[in-house]
Order: C-alpha cells, then sequence, then structure tokens
C-alpha cells in the first residue's frame, strides 16, 4: 500500500526540522576586541555547535581597526581566517565617552604576537553590513560584546530590520549592583558608551538577553584558574588562552577581573547557567546617569535580564571546550 501525499509531506517535514535541528547556530558576533571578547570568541570557535557567520568590531576597548586586526589574527591562528571581518563605528551616536586611553591602547596591542592574517577585513562597513543581513534569512542569533552602536546605525537606515534576528544577546548593563563606571556610578560600560545605540535596540521589539553586572559580578576570574591553565597548556587554544588572561595578571590578581564577555558567549550556547527575570527597562541618558538602566514598571517586559549565574558549571563548560 503507497503512502499517501499528506503522509509523505509529515515524513519530509519531520525530516527537515530534524536536519535544521542538527545544524550549527549562527551567530553574528559584535566586539569591541577587548581580552574578554577574545576569550569569548576563543570559546565560539571551538564549538561544533555554533558557527560564526560574521564578525564587527565596533568602538570601545579597542579602535574599531585595530580591534578588526586583531580578530583577523585570531580568526588565522585558530583556521578559520575566511570568516568575514567588518570595521564598525569608532564613536557613539552622540558625545564623546570613551574607555580611558590607556586601556584602548593596550587593547589596541593585543595578540600582535600571532601572525597577521593573509585575509584582510571587509570594506564594507560593519553597518551596512548588518542592514544587508538582518534584511534577509536564514535566522541568526547575535551576540554584542560592546556597545550597541553598530546596530543603531543600521536601523537608522532599514527600522524594518529583524526579521532574520532570532534573539540578541548583549553583555551590557547593571540592574541591581552598581555599575563599574567612575564617571556614572550606576552604569556598566557598555552601556554608558552609547545608551542612544540601546535605547534604539530596546525599541525594535526583538527577542533580547542581557547578560549584564549582576551575573558577571558572580563569576570572577581567579589566581587559581590563570594558574591551572598554565599547568594545562594541552593545545593552541589553551595557550592562548593563557597568553590573553596574562595580560589582565594585574587585576586578577586584585579581585577585580571577571568573565563579563565569555559568561554572555556560554550563556549563548547554554541559557541554563544564569537565573532570568523579564523586566521593563529604559535606559538614561545624561551626565552621571549615562547608561543607568531604570525598570519601567507599566510596560511590558522588553528584555530578558540575567540576574544571576552558575561560576562553577560556567567554568567546566568554558575550559573544556578549551581543551577539546
Amino acid at each position: 500500500m503507497r503512502p499517501s501525499s499528506s503522509y509523505r509531506l509529515v515524513v519530509a517535514f519531520t525530516l527537515g526540522l530534524c536536519l535544521w535541528a542538527q545544524q550549527p547556530r549562527r551567530v553574528i558576533v559584535d566586539t569591541d576586541a577587548g581580552t574578554d571578547d577574545l576569550l569569548a570568541l576563543l570559546f565560539l570557535l571551538q564549538r561544533s555547535d555554533i558557527q560564526i557567520e560574521a564578525i564587527t568590531t565596533v568602538h570601545g576597548l579597542a579602535n574599531p581597526a585595530a580591534g578588526a586586526e586583531t580578530v583577523s589574527r585570531l580568526l588565522a591562528y585558530c583556521n578559520r581566517p575566511k570568516i568575514p571581518v567588518f570595521i564598525g563605528a569608532t564613536r557613539p551616536l552622540e558625545g564623546a565617552a570613551a574607555f580611558p586611553a590607556d586601556w584602548r591602547a593596550a587593547a589596541d596591542r593585543l595578540l600582535r604576537q600571532l601572525p597577521v592574517s593573509t585575509v584582510p577585513p571587509q570594506n564594507e562597513p560593519a553597518a551596512a553590513f548588518l542592514k544587508r543581513r538582518l534584511l534577509q534569512g536564514p535566522p541568526v542569533d547575535l551576540l554584542a560584546l560592546g556597545p550597541l552602536t553598530n546596530f543603531a546605525l543600521a536601523l537608522r537606515d532599514e527600522p524594518r530590520l529583524g526579521f532574520a534576528v532570532r534573539e540578541l544577546t548583549w553583555m551590557g548593563g547593571a540592574l541591581r549592583v552598581p555599575g563599574n563606571v567612575p564617571a556614572a556610578p550606576d552604569a556598566e560600560w557598555n552601556a554608558h558608551l552609547d545608551p542612544i545605540a540601546l535605547e534604539r535596540v530596546l525599541a525594535t521589539g526583538w527577542k533580547l538577553r542581557f547578560v549584564g553586572l549582576d551575573a558577571t559580578s558572580q563569576v570572577p576570574v581567579t589566581i587559581a584558574d590563570l594558574e591551572r591553565m598554565e599547568a594545562l597548556r594541552l593545545n593552541p587554544a589553551t595557550w592562548l588562552a593563557v597568553e590573553l588572561l596574562r595580560t589582565e595578571a594585574d587585576s586578577i590578581a586584585k579581585g577585580q577581573y571577571f568573565a563579563w564577555d565569555p559568561l554572555a558567549a556560554a550563556i549563548l550556547v547554554a541559557p541554563s547557567l544564569a537565573q532570568f527575570e523579564n523586566v521593563a527597562i529604559d535606559v538614561r541618558k545624561r551626565s552621571r546617569q549615562r547608561g543607568r538602566l531604570i525598570r519601567v514598571p507599566a510596560i511590558k517586559p522588553n528584555i530578558t535580564f540575567a540576574t544571576s549565574a552558575d561560576a562553577a558549571r560556567f567554568k567546566r563548560l568554558f575550559w573544556s571546550a578549551l581543551l577539546l
């Protein structure tokens, strides 16, 4: 007895779903190319369930052009030189907020011990690439590790963006804990650098998951972590992780270094690493309030915010990926 056409259609649809479920998740990473950004990228590059489709750089710790060179060196080192890198916004939408100059100079010099990549960054600006890509399929996850300026610029040119966005995971913000910006004590750096860009992203209606200081402050990187990795150094990934962490040895020794961007990348892979709350927020944009997140209880929640994180589980997941 031959199966009916409807039966064959159901079988084909089911097989299609199974094949789709087995495909790696497509991810575009937007980064300001600091040490923790590079550790997050290194983690994702080791995972077979993640396909980094492109990387865009943005102002923040590294200058975007220098950050693009750093990222290109990292990709070449990891035998992934063909992942395209796009240079993004050099300043916030308004104002001139910036990290301290010595922090930026140090970030611009990261990974200069690695060979220059034979594949240079793309000529197309990051915002133009994002505008083009996010108007098309297939669906893609966004991981933002710096200020959200590139996305805001893309949205300014094309407000309909988002049909291809499955979710945007952002390392940014502070809700119930103090900030880390001396000039704005209630703000986190990525929110402080471009609050207007954050405001525009909040208005998109995209599915937004924020991993801010509330969660990252529970995941310090310790001297014991560094010494453990130094003792192992089993492969190129662990060697590079040690090299990156050594650049932050003083901060680590003082208890001032946390797994900011690596935690956001790990939560993209395994959301169960954190506890979350659905909440409606807005952002302050002026003076010592610049980048401060505030609750807006009278409206529908617009983000999922990480309120805590399991440090032990995160470290097992993160370091095991580098040891493969």
